[in-house]
């Protein structure tokens, strides 16, 4: 059978539906938002704006602790565990369900949807140590595999269903995809048009931290030190921020993006915990054998005065500092890149580009090749991951430096967020600017990219500008009262 696409009489936003389907078992929504005001002039046509996809009631559910991976089938409470390698074992689970015959388009017609956590690069690269403490206990990847999906065409202003019948032996009946084209049919004629939103404290007053600034500072201090010794040119440092937070995930995400749009929203329902992301960052897209990457480095704040912001974007520009930061980091994806590219088709078509959001302002680049026919989607995601503009230059000892220095495991904090389609059609973002709200907190990691000339004190603040729209999002616009501003 082929897959069921229909138009869907419906006007309302993502968010609508979404909240329409809000407490059914494995909700995702990967919203595509644009930055708002003169920032929306600024960010290429190449950022993938276009589309917004909502899913639910996933197949299979697929859970990853260290070589510990969870199956889960159907709507049971029951999984399957089985021990290995999380890349080979999805990657094996992903080729029982492509659907290579179907449509030629430019969305998923299902696929495997989720995050890919950062310490998922222990089975990337073996060598490299696992000393940080896990003290969130978040699994390491998060994914299910989705059968029906809605497609929100914001340049059509149409709104499809997909449903392709799927099963979670790879079967496809086509009851199952009348049925799943009924669920989300149904939702749409019943949807209202308030977004649901949750009742609740919405001023966070105390914060804590696992680094104070001075801890920060003196992390910078030693990673500089590493540069000095020529073990690595660039290393990317980070800090978490807790703040106690008694409404849920769902209403973290909507301040998220009414205060900090980006073109990688996403809000995840991971059962007992939920990823709330605003990521400006694309990771891969790879659509057929093209793939795409697009490393950011280099930020300043936004600033109300139009005068002050278009000099802070200037200096940014034509900072030998942060140019020579993303001319290392292109270069280290141009190698990621070529090791799953066809010979002499990797290429970078846009280098520096200044790209404006909300709160801050980045340089981007982009950097594109041809897969070879032997290398999946999964194998190409895998053999990239991490991101290089996450970890620093050389990669595995820049990772092995982090190791060191963050006494805390990332979680899902520069892995992956997005899909594998079942038809070739891949889109998966860099985790940052992400909340995981779990047993009545939100935590926020923030880091920087120290090179051998970065000032700590300016490091430090970079992190503080790129948490600016969480700040906000959870009620203290000004940042002031956080600890880490006054570490006594």
């Amino acid at each position: 059978m082929r897959s069921l696409i229909e138009t869907l009489a419906f006007a309302g936003s993502p968010e609508q539906l979404a909240a329409a389907v809000h407490d059914t078992r494995g909700v995702m929504l990967l919203r595509s938002l644009e930055p708002s005001g003169s920032a929306a002039t600024t960010v290429p046509e190449s950022t993938p704006c276009r589309y917004s996809f909502l899913t639910a009631r996933p197949f299979l559910t697929f859970r990853s602790f260290g070589s510990r991976c969870e199956i889960r089938a159907g709507k049971g409470d029951a999984f399957q565990v089985q021990f290995g390698n999380p890349w080979h074992l999805l990657d094996s689970l992903m080729a029982r369900c492509e659907l290579l015959e179907e449509a030629d388009l430019p969305f998923p017609l299902g696929g495997c949807f989720g995050y890919w956590g950062y310490d998922l690069k222990n089975f990337v690269e073996p060598r490299l140590p696992r000393r940080a403490a896990s003290d969130m206990e978040l699994p390491d990847a998060h994914v299910g595999f989705y059968d029906s999906l809605v497609v929100f065409d914001h340049s059509l202003g149409t709104t499809w269903v997909i449903s392709t019948g799927m099963g979670d032996d790879g079967a496809r009946g086509e009851a199952r995809a009348r049925e799943q084209l009924e669920f989300w049919k149904e939702r749409a004629r019943n949807c209202s048009p308030n977004i649901a939103r949750t009742a609740g404290d919405d001023r966070a007053t105390t914060w804590n931290s696992h680094s104070t600034r001075d801890e920060f500072l003196s992390g910078v201090a030693r990673a500089q030190a590493y540069i000095r010794a020529g073990d690595i040119y660039q290393v990317n440092l980070s800090h978490r921020v807790c703040v106690p937070w008694r409404n849920n995930g769902w209403e973290l995400f909507l301040r998220l993006g009414a205060v900090s749009p980006a073109p990688f929203a996403a809000y995840l329902d991971c059962d007992d915990f939920v990823i709330a992301s605003s990521s400006p960052e694309q990771f891969l897209r790879v659509s057929g054998s093209h793939i795409r990457t697009r490393p950011i480095k280099g930020t300043r704040p936004r600033a109300d005065d139009p005068t002050r912001d278009a000099q802070l974007g200037y200096e940014l520009q034509t900072s030998p500092k942060e140019r020579s930061e993303l001319v290392m980091i292109t270069d280290l994806l141009r190698n990621d890149l070529g090791r799953v590219c066809e010979y002499g088709t990797v290429m970078v078509p846009d280098l520096m580009r200044l790209e404006r959001y909300a709160h801050v302002q980045h340089l981007v680049s982009t950097v594109e090749g041809r897969l070879r026919s032997d290398v999946t989607h999964f194998a190409a995601f895998a053999s990239c991951f991490p991101g290089g503009s996450i970890t620093g230059a050389p990669k595995i000892r820049a990772m092995e430096i982090i190791d060191e220095l963050e006494p805390l495991a990332r979680g899902p904090y520069t892995g992956a967020l997005g899909y594998l389609g079942f038809n070739r059609e891949t889109q998966l973002s860099i985790v940052i600017r992400t909340a995981v709200c779990k047993g009545g907190n939100a935590y926020f990691n923030v880091g920087a990219g120290i090179v051998a000339d970065s000032s700590p004190e300016a490091e430090y603040e970079e992190t503080l500008a790129k948490a600016a729209g969480f700040f906000q999002a959870v009620g203290q616009g000004a940042c002031a009262a956080h600890p880490l501003l006054n570490p006594g």
